[in-house]
């Protein structure tokens, strides 16, 4: 079943953004009992969790050629699916090999629901009118936030078993739930050939600027607990503030974002964002207190959180007869960011100290305030 709806689509990708969020979260309190059940040290672990990445990577560029074929709303509901039956893979893998096998597959199902969803989200804002993009990533903030407190405490009431499949169980009935509340397929459906989301002379620029911005988002997940737990010397609780402060700034600008777009245009919002998170960047880095660092980490958050929905959107314009294609290209540019980051900033650090290796994150932000009127076509509707 599909809808002509505009706003039932609207809530229904509300709800998957939400869901996809949710599961997201809830592998996170996964994450050391499925280091300490392969009984492997931090550095191999770490390389069997790039499956994830490795999959959803690989995922980005065929899912925008099936998006051309068959429209953004069936390739939800697929990836979507296999993301929910992939999560049991690393949850439950009793071997090194067969964790990187089923994380490769999670991987697979996340990449594609990632770029399909986003990818229908545009549909239906252009068919809606007006920016629903930002209020989007939005719901997936706040549901990685409910499934990782929420997955925690299962586990703590309950066991890992328990709480893998009750969330991946809700998580599958209800996605196929909203999915029948989607748009036609008709509305997305692009050039029928296989053209592939590599990033072409359209996006690359436009993708060139979401690998920065992801990059920054990545790298001051890693790295941020760990800079303000050295600068400061506190404890690890407390040094995880800083990034707390960050996401929640990130899912506060994220809520607000459409209407400033609508209000403003996408060009305007990207400079003025871009800005913030750099200013907010520095303040966190050379800030001479905690509280101050808080506060420049909340900034932060608030800046980075718009750019990449506001890129995003502008990928999937780029390319009016194949949006499928231009979207996939510009998140597989910002994956790669999102992956490349942390380690750079590692080996810059490495070198010299950590706090000029986060100065990368202030250097890529105003980059993209520079380049911003690249995303320009984000307001063609």
């Amino acid at each position: 079943m599909a809808s002509d709806s505009p706003a039932r689509a609207r809530w229904a990708v509300f709800i998957t953004f939400l869901l996809a969020g949710i599961l997201v979260g809830a592998w996170v309190p996964h994450v050391p009992l499925a280091e300490q059940r392969l009984g492997v040290g931090h550095g191999i672990f770490g390389l069997a969790l790039l499956a994830i990445a490795a999959g959803a990577v690989l995922s980005m560029p065929f899912t925008g050629a099936l998006i051309n074929r068959f429209g953004s709303a069936r390739i939800t509901l697929v990836g979507g699916v296999l993301f929910g039956f992939g999560f049991f893979g690393p949850v439950f893998a009793p071997t090194y090999e067969l964790f990187v096998a089923g994380a490769f597959v999670m991987g697979l199902g996340m990449g594609s629901m990632d770029v399909s969803m986003n990818a229908h989200g545009l549909a239906v804002e252009k068919a809606y009118q007006r920016p629903i993009i930002s209020g989007l990533h939005a719901a997936w903030s706040v549901g990685c936030t409910v499934g990782a407190f929420g997955g925690s405490w299962v586990i703590a009431k309950t066991s890992p078993a328990v709480e893998a499949y009750a969330f991946a169980s809700f998580f599958v009935v209800a996605h196929i739930l909203a999915c029948q509340f989607y748009l036609p397929s008709e509305v997305d459906k692009g050039l029928s050939e296989s053209h592939f989301g590599w990033p072409t002379r359209a996006t690359w620029g436009l993708g060139s600027l979401c690998f920065l911005a992801l990059m920054v988002e990545g790298s001051v997940a890693d790295w941020a607990g760990i800079f303000t737990r050295e600068r400061f010397a506190v404890d690890a609780a407390m040094a995880a503030f800083g990034f707390a402060f960050y996401q929640g700034g990130m899912s506060l600008s994220r809520f607000a974002g459409d209407g400033l777009r609508q209000k403003f245009g996408a060009v305007n919002v990207v400079v003025s964002s871009a800005l913030l998170a750099a200013v907010g960047m520095s303040c966190a880095l050379l800030a001479p207190s905690l509280a101050l660092a808080f506060l420049g980490y909340a900034a932060g958050g608030i800046g980075i959180g718009n750019l990449a929905p506001v890129l995003f959107a502008g990928g999937g314009r780029l390319e009016p007869q194949a949006p499928g294609r231009g979207i996939a290209a510009v998140v597989s540019m910002g994956y790669a960011g999102f992956l490349a980051g942390p380690p750079v900033i590692g080996f810059v650090a490495q070198f010299s100290t950590l706090q000029i290796g986060l100065s990368f994150t202030v250097v890529a932000a105003l980059i993209i305030a520079a380049f911003a009127r690249a995303v320009a076509p984000a307001d063609q509707y």
